[in-house]
Parts: C-alpha cells; structure tokens; sequence
C-alpha cells in the first residue's frame, strides 16, 4: 500500500528544491517529478490554444491523462509527490475562471475529471509564499526556464481556497531559507510516519 504526499504551492515556491532534498536524505522514497515539456510540446504540435475551448478541453485530456497514467504507475510504498494529481484538477478547473471564460469544465471534462479524481494524495503539503516572494525567488533561480510564471500568478489568488479544502497542511515559506523549511517539513512528515 502507497503513503502519498504532495508538494503544491506557487510556481517558484520551493517545492522541486524541497523533493530533491528529501529525495537524497531518504533513498527508500519514490520521488516523482511534475515533467510538463512533453506535453507542452504535444500541445504546440497538436496547434491547441488554451483561450479557445475545445482547445483547452483538448489540453487538459492529454494532462489529465498523463497525470493518471503516472498515478497508476506508482511503485508501492512511500511516494512524494512534486506536484501531485490535485494540481491538474484546480488547473482544470480554475484556468477558465482566471482568465475570464466561462466554460462548464465539470461538464466537459466529467468523465476525466472523476478518473483524476481517484488518484489522490493522503497528504498535500502547501509551500504558502507570497507573491513578491514568489517573484524574489524566480528571478534568483536561474536554473529554471519559468515561461508561464506570469500566467500561473492568475491562478495563485484561487489556490489557497481551494487548498483549504483538500487535505492540507499549509507551510508558511516567507522569509525562511530552504533548511528552514526542510526542518519544517520533516517534523511534519515524521508526525505522519512517512520519514
């Protein structure tokens, strides 16, 4: 039997930095990466734009899809997640709402939408970072090509409230260093006994 935990906050929150941490320090659990290239890629062969709505229901099939499939090829025992499953379902759901659409996406996607939903964390764990620390931390790293960081802050108003009614635990990341919030999250991870 899995024990899932998820990493969801904004885009250059720290949560890939968090994983690759926990990930050298404890061999014995399953990191699994977001990798959204190939996908993104597929879309801009496939010629699908996200302001339309076939073209974003289009999208999201190939995400969704793609997010199951990783969910279902899952190895038994201790997964952590670097964005799990639950970020394609708010993405689904509130990208419309974000940039003014008004699609019935419950509607459209509902078959996909009811298979993502069986693929779940027993845990998020949500890196809560402000807005300007979000941008102070993207133009620091430079490591990471973040094209859409401007598109996904549309988002981040959502997210909290959506979070909050999911099975989360809210990590205040504001002026904390990446040792801050490994320590932070380890005690929680050992409350849980998943380290």
């Amino acid at each position: 039997m899995n024990q899932i935990v998820s990493f969801q906050g904004g885009m250059a929150g720290g949560k890939t930095t968090l994983a690759k941490r926990l990930e050298k320090k404890f061999p014995n659990i399953y990191v699994s990466y977001e990798n959204p290239y190939p996908l993104v890629a597929q879309r801009g062969k496939l010629d699908l734009d996200l302001s339309t709505e076939e073209g974003f229901v289009n999208n999201q099939r190939l995400f969704i899809r793609a997010e199951i499939e990783r969910f279902l090829k899952l190895p038994t025992g201790k997964v952590l997640f670097d964005r799990g499953p639950e970020d394609i379902e708010f993405f689904t759901l509130h990208y419309p709402r974000a940039n003014g659409f008004e699609w019935d996406i419950e509607y459209l996607l509902k078959e996909e939408l009811t298979e993502l939903r069986s693929c779940r964390s027993d845990l998020i764990i949500y890196l809560d970072a402000s807005p300007s620390t979000l941008f102070s931390r993207k133009i620091a790293d430079q490591t990471r090509e973040r094209g859409s960081f401007d598109k996904n802050m549309k988002l981040y108003p959502f997210e909290r409230e959506w979070y909050e009614k999911q099975h989360t635990v809210f990590i205040q990341t504001n002026e904390k260093s990446a040792d801050e919030i490994e320590l932070t999250t380890l005690n929680l991870l050992k409350e849980i006994d998943f380290v």
